[in-house]
């Protein structure tokens, strides 16, 4: 089997846009005002009208975006101090504020712009998948909250993972899989 890659399927037919992911991470984190580790994107359609149909049966679409937890992340190989890094044990991709200069390098290198720089700091932020949440057994709080039950969360590497069989069900895809990072965020 392949090394442990933590990642997340996004289910955007269940997102209702309601923002419970982004409030909750950005007051999970502490994060200052105007700094979010994740955003909700509201998807174009034909023409690129953002509702589809007509009255009374209407759509809109919703795509939350985090950090892709890359198998190749851009932000890691660009970053000059090496305080962006990719744990081994698990895949996440996190900064390190004891090594982190705030040059924003990461920021401009990632092609999801998933880095953030927290000026307060004086450094670069990102999702870490709730990692702390995580060692103690339990879900991302995006995962967890959402009440949609838009996201799953698991070892997209493991074939016998839930999130692994989902994603081969739905036929899931990453975004930009052409900047050739390896996304381990799936959407369908």
């Amino acid at each position: 089997m392949s090394e442990k890659q933590y990642g997340m399927l996004v289910r955007t037919g269940r997102c209702v846009g309601c923002q419970t992911c982004v409030v909750g991470c950005h007051v999970l984190n502490e994060c200052p005002e105007g700094v979010y580790l994740g955003h909700l994107e509201t998807v174009g359609h034909e023409d690129n009208y953002l509702v589809d149909g007509t009255f009374p049966n209407v759509r809109v679409t919703f795509r939350p975006h985090l950090c892709n937890h890359c198998a190749k992340p851009a932000c890691v190989e660009n970053c000059p101090t090496g305080a962006m890094r990719k744990r081994e044990e698990d895949g996440v991709v996190e900064t390190d504020p004891e090594v982190c200069i705030g040059c924003g390098t990461c920021v401009k290198a990632c092609p999801y712009g998933a880095p953030a720089l927290d000026e307060e700091r004086k450094v670069a932020v990102k999702c870490n998948l709730c990692r702390p949440r995580v060692e103690r057994g339990e879900e991302p709080l995006c995962v967890c909250s959402c009440p949609g039950e838009a996201r799953l969360f698991g070892d997209v590497n493991d074939p016998s993972s839930d999130i692994a069989k989902a994603i081969a069900e739905t036929k899931a895809e990453p975004l930009l899989p052409e900047e050739g990072t390896e996304p381990s965020v799936y959407y369908c």
